[in-house]
């Protein structure tokens, strides 16, 4: 969107890109091709290289490691104006006393200004490096809205993996991460599948433990039922097929994936944490789960599964509220305010 809006941008990348690697039309993508060790001297020279080069109004970290190095360049440059966009609740990997924790406040310090997913998020990284109220904002996500006819999608899938067409859809979408929490969501599904004997539950991603819940699946002898799909570039395509989106993560800021499977009319059923209440409006667009309790996910999955007329209805909402809440043109404008802001400060 900033792109077709008549801006500059440059993707720099700290390491060498991944197999599925994201790119944008009309922006310059650069990789640095760095060390993966906690601090390599070579890629902070080659990031400065770059910045010296291109000479950027604005550097926004996405991420950790971007920070680390955004913020050691400032050192050297202190000219450079830095923004961080916050995806997550930042003290579940940080804790208060730790080592980390002091030289992330070090890092934050730094930073020129922070834009956050959602206010939870939010709330939780100032009160964690007391950032400065006045140097921050929420934008929300901006999800795009594709046209898909979810029951030819349904049927692609079905042919793909061979199973009936009819069959009930759950899925979820996540790196194979600990705190997306696949193993949860695998020992509840026996439970769901009790009541609902028809249901198939789709894993789409990639991760360090894939292979781990792979065999976690085949040890409970579900693997008709429990389908790895791999990484996939066109989600909200898949997301279509579904009947019902489930997610069990045990840390998230604002899941975009729930506002995609939304845009879908594809209501969810998620466990409370972080700022997922505010992207599942509980019994409107979606169940909200009070803990990881399985029996509790279970009843909700299969109170949606079986009251068709509601599942349809909190599908209808949910498009509604991603529709009214998350527009990309609204969120390409505000990211512009903010640069402008950074911008006119330094003048």
């Amino acid at each position: 969107m900033l792109v077709k809006n008549n801006h500059q941008i440059i993707f720099a990348g700290l390491y060498a890109p991944p197999a599925n690697v994201l790119e944008v039309e009309g922006a310059s993508h650069v990789d640095l091709h760095g060390s993966r060790s906690f601090f390599s001297l070579g890629l902070l020279r080659a990031l400065i290289r770059l910045i010296k080069k291109e000479k950027p109004d604005v550097i926004q970290a996405n991420g950790s490691d971007t920070l680390k190095y955004a913020v050691l360049a400032k050192v050297f440059m202190p000219g450079l104006r830095i923004t961080y966009r916050n995806i997550s609740m930042i003290s579940a990997w940080s804790k208060k006393g730790s080592l980390r924790h002091s030289f992330n406040k070090w890092l934050f310090r730094h930073v020129d200004y922070v834009t956050s997913v959602g206010e939870q998020a939010l709330q939780d990284l100032r009160q964690s490096y007391q950032y400065p109220s006045t140097q921050t904002a929420v934008i929300r996500r901006g999800i795009p809205h594709f046209d898909y006819d979810s029951s030819v999608e349904k049927k692609k899938i079905a042919a793909t993996f061979q199973f009936n067409a009819n069959a009930t859809l759950l899925i979820h979408v996540g790196q194979f991460s600990p705190e997306k929490n696949h193993q949860f969501l695998i020992d509840c599904f026996p439970l769901i599948k009790k009541q609902c004997p028809d249901v198939k539950l789709l894993l789409l991603g990639e991760g360090k433990l894939l292979q781990e819940m792979k065999e976690k699946v085949m040890n409970k002898e579900l693997q008709q039922d429990i389908i790895f799909v791999g990484y996939q570039k066109e989600v909200q395509r898949w997301l279509s097929a579904a009947d019902l989106f489930v997610m069990t993560s045990t840390v998230e800021g604002v899941p975009g994936v729930v506002l995609e499977a939304g845009m879908q009319k594809v209501p969810a059923v998620a466990v409370n944490v972080g700022g997922v209440g505010e992207v599942v409006i509980d019994h409107q667009t979606g169940l909200l789960v009070p803990q990881h309790d399985a029996q509790l996910l279970a009843d909700a999955v299969i109170d949606l599964l079986k009251d068709e007329e509601k599942r349809k209805q909190y599908g209808k909402n949910a498009c509604t509220f991603v529709q009214q809440n998350y527009s990309l043109e609204k969120c390409r404008t505000s990211f512009e305010a903010v640069y402008e802001k950074l911008v006119k400060q330094a003048c």
